[in-house]
């Protein structure tokens, strides 16, 4: 007996009206576009389908104009195809781009990935994080983290206790040379570290980010004076492609260290994992492949008795991503990263920001986010 025909003999037919798509049996969902949308520079993707349900993602903006070049690329690859197929059309992507395998490809699967789960939450009627298990958290603890290497010591310490007072709980600042390899910084690190500990007092959680800017004895001396601060993770010591020097690091010393934003795959997290480098991995939603693969890469992280929090400088769909895969996902029980600097591009209709320091999760279908009408439907 057919599934209509079964329901109507039970009486409820009626509820049919209520049910979504998929689940009155109509077709799937075609993929028929795939368009990289410039929103003043800021690229995101839209997904369409026949049903007229259409998804955004964000391929990560490190890609530049590049990210409108692998729209091109990857559309090809998934016309036609059902939407509700996700994990096959990652395969599918990743496959297809063999001959450009790199994070730069793997940025642009992402923001394809994230477009699917939007379009499918959208056709259930559900938020992405109920399709990736439920969430186990509605409120994220969120982190104020700083990019810039040019402010003062006292200046950052400011912003940071600023930060404190207004519900924060954590706050992140640049130290290093980025890639500068044991370059001296603008400003001493000892200072720098000193100036915001006792702005923001002993109790907040602070980490540091040195971009890979140490080699390993500089790195391990540097750490040893974070340790006098109660630093709670050191990001990036040494060159991010260096597993092994990362873990010599980490062997050495007793703070959390942290890595991850320049890897792809679940590939390259095993690698780090199995070397023993960090103790909190930070894959990216927009560059590590998607929601799809850094829920992979959290299971990992969990196997191995490691922590995750995703490295995040969205403030509009990547950032929408990240907190239905941190909300859904165990592992992800620190506070994750919201960045402060000014400026950046905003396209969002409501603004995704904390309060108190919390993210409330958007509870809408799909990613439950709305795009500012300025930049198309």
């Amino acid at each position: 007996m057919k599934r209509r025909a079964f329901l109507g003999a039970l009486g409820l037919s009626p509820l049919l009206k209520g049910l979504p798509p998929l689940l009155k049996g109509l077709p799937p969902l075609k993929i028929t576009d795939l368009k990289a949308v410039n929103a003043d520079g800021y690229i995101f993707y839209r997904l369409y389908t026949n049903g007229g349900v259409t998804g955004v993602g964000e391929p990560s903006p490190s890609n530049g104009p590049l990210n409108v070049t692998f729209a091109e690329m990857l559309k090809p690859l998934i016309l036609g195809m059902d939407a509700f197929r996700i994990e096959e059309i990652w395969q599918k992507l990743y496959i297809g781009l063999y001959k450009t395998r790199g994070q730069s490809a793997s940025m642009a699967i992402s923001g394809v990935d994230i477009a699917l789960h939007d379009v499918v939450g959208k056709a259930l009627g559900v938020p992405v994080s109920t399709l990736l298990g439920g969430a186990v958290r509605d409120r994220i603890r969120m982190y104020a983290s700083y990019t810039s290497r040019d402010r003062a010591p006292v200046e950052q310490a400011k912003l940071c206790a600023a930060d404190i007072q207004n519900g924060f709980t954590a706050a992140k600042i640049k130290i290093a040379a980025r890639h500068g390899f044991d370059a001296d910084p603008k400003y001493p690190d000892h200072d720098m570290v000193r100036e915001v500990r006792s702005a923001i007092g002993p109790k907040p959680e602070f980490m540091v980010d040195a971009n890979s800017g140490y080699s390993v004895p500089h790195a391990i001396q540097i750490g040893r004076m974070l340790e006098k601060y109660d630093v709670f993770w050191f990001e990036e010591p040494v060159p991010f492609t260096d597993y092994a020097a990362t873990a010599r690091v980490n062997a050495a010393l007793d703070l959390f260290i942290a890595g991850g934003e320049q890897d792809h795959t679940r590939y390259d997290f095993q690698k780090m994992i199995e070397a023993g480098a960090v103790d909190m991995v930070q894959a990216d939603v927009t560059k590590a492949g998607g929601v799809s693969e850094c829920k992979k890469i959290a299971a990992m992280a969990d196997a191995a008795g490691l922590g995750y929090t995703p490295h995040d400088t969205s403030h509009n769909i990547g950032l929408a991503a990240c907190l239905h895969m941190v909300a859904s996902t165990p592992v992800c029980r620190y506070s994750q990263e919201f960045i402060r600097e000014p400026g950046g591009k905003r396209i969002l209709k409501t603004p995704l920001v904390p309060e108190k320091g919390f993210i409330t999760l958007p509870t809408g279908p799909g990613l439950g986010i709305e795009i500012d009408p300025r930049f198309g439907e």
